[in-house]
């Protein structure tokens, strides 16, 4: 049965900035601690509910613009954060045209501003947000805390070190906003909770805001983009596995609002390869044992990422059984046939069909003759649905088409990304070229 979902956006955003930081112990869960921060600041400040959930999304996604798990971990972890200064712009470009996150772009696009005893009222003539002086302290503040310490062994110190840095770097009030919150030993100990998440839950009374397939479809967009910039020989394949699967879909007679599902699917279904290095991702010759150990878990993180989130059980099921197979020797979880629904087999074929169309490091797109061999050849050992293939051998010039324009129209956006992440200046950032 397809469930009509009703996403909760605070889960969602607070599963997406888990998933964006669950490359490294060394920095997991740190925009969901700063957004801790972030709140209690806020609030301290007397800021209006809407205001505060502004606040709270720019904090949980402020780092959204650093592209790809190694980067992410030379800013975060090795404290290079002067490495990456582009990232900020890249953040807003990516959200600043969705009305749920547009307030909410505009102060990551400031998130590093420096005070500079008021000079950093302004950037080139437009004023900086109060809300980024916030977001700006409570990153600093969090990038301080050594996670092999007791943090209420480092409050003092990082307390007076924030103190020392009001005026000629940090907002004197977001400092002394600061400084009120940070006087209780239970600040800190939620600020290093383990599960800093279900404290988020309780931080802000959210609004009963639920988004639903048209909505999150957007999202799902721009979580598609971010994992595809991570290795430039799989910059438009999230594009080529929607447009696949929503012509296959279409087909297949599903409804308007299950074509929805459809697409935001596809666009979340590699997001687990947030947590799968470049050098794997981009590696020109076979995987070892221990790497293909890495990206054999993706569809895995893919599925608990949006299980957490909850309130979309379709999009969770299609997106993260996209390599299981008919006959069970798929992965991560071996699901047999009669555990597939209709939607994850569209999925599976897609996901194929776009992978061997496109140039891959060890290899060239295959023609369309190839493809569907491989294709076939699949259908006929028992993974893929037969049905499904038959309907792309059917429809492939259609279909093919419909691919190849999708990619075209994302490859449009891909290349502004290419220009902005170029600015970041991170070692091997330049990887993701449009070719």
């Amino acid at each position: 049965m397809i469930v009509n979902p009703q996403i909760p956006l605070h889960r969602l955003v607070l599963s997406l900035s888990e998933a964006l930081d669950s490359i490294h112990p060394n920095v997991v869960d740190h925009q969901q601690r700063v957004a801790y921060i972030a709140t209690a600041m806020a609030r301290g400040m007397g800021f209006q509910k809407e205001a505060i959930i502004n606040v709270f999304h720019a904090a949980a996604l402020h780092d959204i613009g650093l592209i790809g798990a190694d980067n992410r971990i030379k800013v975060l972890h090795l404290g290079q954060m002067e490495a990456a200064s582009g990232h900020s712009e890249v953040g807003f470009e990516l959200l600043r045209h969705n009305p749920l996150f547009s307030s909410a772009a505009e102060i990551i696009r400031y998130h590093h501003a420096v005070w500079g005893d008021g000079r950093g009222a302004q950037r080139n003539g437009l004023p900086v947000p109060l809300s980024s002086h916030i977001l700006a302290l409570a990153d600093a503040a969090e990038r301080m805390i050594d996670r092999g310490l007791n943090v209420l062994e480092q409050t003092e110190f990082i307390v007076s070190k924030i103190a020392s840095l009001s005026g000629p770097h940090f907002h004197p009030e977001c400092v002394e906003a600061f400084c009120d919150v940070a006087r209780t030993e239970a600040f800190w100990l939620d600020a290093a909770y383990p599960r800093v998440y279900s404290v988020l839950l309780r931080q802000v009374d959210w609004p009963s805001l639920a988004i639903d397939e048209v909505a999150v479809g957007p999202i799902a967009e721009i979580f598609g983009r971010i994992v595809d910039c991570a290795s430039r020989w799989t910059m438009v394949h999230t594009a080529g596995v929607t447009a696949t699967a929503v012509a296959v879909a279409e087909r297949l007679n599903f409804s308007a609002r299950e074509l929805h599902l459809m697409r935001a699917a596809a666009n979340l279904h590699d997001l687990g390869k947030l947590t799968v290095p470049a050098q794997v991702l981009d590696k020109p010759g076979k995987l070892t044992p221990q790497e293909m150990a890495i990206v054999r878990g993706h569809p895995y993180h893919t599925f608990r990422i949006l299980d957490t989130i909850g309130g979309m059980p379709q999009i969770c099921e299609w997106a993260a059984f996209h390599h299981e197979r008919l006959d069970g020797n798929g992965y991560p979880f071996h699901h047999a046939g009669k555990d597939l629904t209709l939607g994850s087999r569209i999925m599976a074929v897609a996901d194929v069909f776009t992978a061997v169309s496109e140039e891959r490091p060890y290899r060239n797109g295959m023609s369309s003759e190839e493809s569907l061999a491989v294709l076939e050849k699949l259908a006929a050992d028992g993974g893929l649905d037969g049905d499904v293939v038959a309907i792309v051998k059917r429809n492939y010039d259609a279909i093919d088409g419909a691919r190849r324009q999708e990619q075209a129209r994302y490859k449009q956006g891909q290349q502004r990304m290419a220009e902005l992440i170029k600015g970041q200046h991170v070692a091997d950032v330049s990887s993701f070229e449009v070719p």
